[in-house]
């Protein structure tokens, strides 16, 4: 963890770090373009929990604020903490203009902390000063490259601390002679200029993302070939870590991928096809004339997909694949940049920071009845 330094409270008109506002500030409505955090007004809950934010520690529960219609979020217990992982990047903007509002107690210490990159480190940390209803704004300077910064709300001590606003959105000029703030070496699957950027020490082209969004943190060279990993192994397409950073590359198992995941070559793949970094039946051309198409979009190229033509046993995407019209094998589900996912949370959100799709497409390593 990097040495934290302590922002200064100041009543000037220069370029400021923390500073009071009057109320009617912190009411101004998050704007559409360069708004960072979901659910500012802790408005939405999936039953007892926040729908947007995710508890760290402790445990919350909605409470009330200053105004009668409308509620907050206390954090609850002597260590307690809520985060929400944005999915803000240096293209967007380095400045961030961060504001709430918050009812803290005096024998509880609450404080908002900053982990560029989502890694778990925490790059920030500045203690929210005793106050009810007072309002309060940051200005946050951070280091470029970077694709995700995750905020975490926490509060220590026996005093209660109920949080009723937040509001963060990109600013042009609002950081002006500040020091950034450094998240250090990226993780696997982030934004990158040079090997020294990342962790892992490798950074190349992400030529897995059927988008190539530029370079970005490895686990192995492709580059390097057999070298690149251990026997056994091929440098190849592994698990994403969070849903605003990409798939990296990583050591995995030769011939371990089953039909519909996703690849970069063909000795991933236990059909011994990549096709458009999904492992797949067939490249180009089929047997019998049957044209080699996508089973769903950015899935595996099949033979005949969704004809109906596949038999007993033979290797389907989907039930359509197969006479029987029944493909036994795993549920598979994408993001709409293809990833795999389980729920919509593991999907990047949209540009409107909206919940994206995870959707049902097909199965994995299937086989037709």
């Amino acid at each position: 963890m990097k040495t934290m330094t302590t922002m200064k409270m100041k009543t000037t008109t220069q370029p400021l770090s923390l500073l009071v506002l009057g109320l009617a500030a912190t009411q101004l409505g998050a704007t559409d373009c360069g708004r960072v955090l979901r659910d500012p007004g802790f408005d939405l809950w999936c039953g007892d929990r926040l729908c947007s934010w995710k508890v760290v520690r402790g445990d919350i529960r909605r409470a009330p604020t200053w105004h009668s219609s409308d509620a907050g979020v206390e954090l609850l217990g002597p260590d307690a903490a809520i985060s929400q992982l944005a999915p803000v990047t240096d293209r967007d903007g380095t400045c961030i203009h961060f504001e709430l509002v918050a009812n803290v107690e005096d024998d509880a210490e609450a404080y908002l902390e900053i982990d560029v990159h989502g890694d778990g480190s925490i790059n920030r940390k500045e203690r929210l000063p005793t106050s009810q209803w007072k309002p309060l704004s940051y200005n946050l300077l951070i280091e470029a490259p970077f694709d995700g910064i995750r905020f975490e709300l926490s509060k220590q001590g026996a005093g209660r601390a109920v949080l009723g606003r937040i509001h963060a959105e990109t600013a042009k000029d609002a950081c002006e002679g500040l020091t950034p703030i450094d998240g250090g070496p990226a993780p696997l699957g982030a934004l990158c200029l040079d090997d020294a950027g990342c962790a892992s020490g490798i950074c190349r082209l992400d030529e897995a993302s059927p988008f190539l969004v530029g370079q970005r943190c490895m686990a192995c060279d492709p580059a390097a070939g057999a070298a690149a990993c251990d026997a056994g192994l091929v440098c190849g397409v592994g698990e994403a870590r969070t849903p605003v950073h990409t798939i990296p590359l990583e050591c995995v198992p030769a011939g371990g991928d089953d039909l519909g995941e996703r690849c970069l070559v063909d000795a991933e793949c236990a059909s011994g096809l990549c096709t458009d970094h999904v492992c797949s039946t067939c490249r180009d051309t089929c047997s019998g004339g049957e044209v080699c198409g996508a089973a769903w979009p950015l899935g595996p190229a099949v033979c005949a997909p969704g004809e109906h033509r596949r038999q007993r046993g033979e290797p389907c995407a989907t039930g359509a694949d197969c006479a029987s019209e029944i493909c036994n094998g795993a549920v598979h589900r994408t993001c709409e940049d293809g990833r795999p996912c389980g729920n919509p949370g593991d999907c990047p959100v949209d540009p409107d920071l909206s919940a994206s799709e995870c959707t049902t497409v097909g199965v994995t390593g299937g086989t037709c009845q």
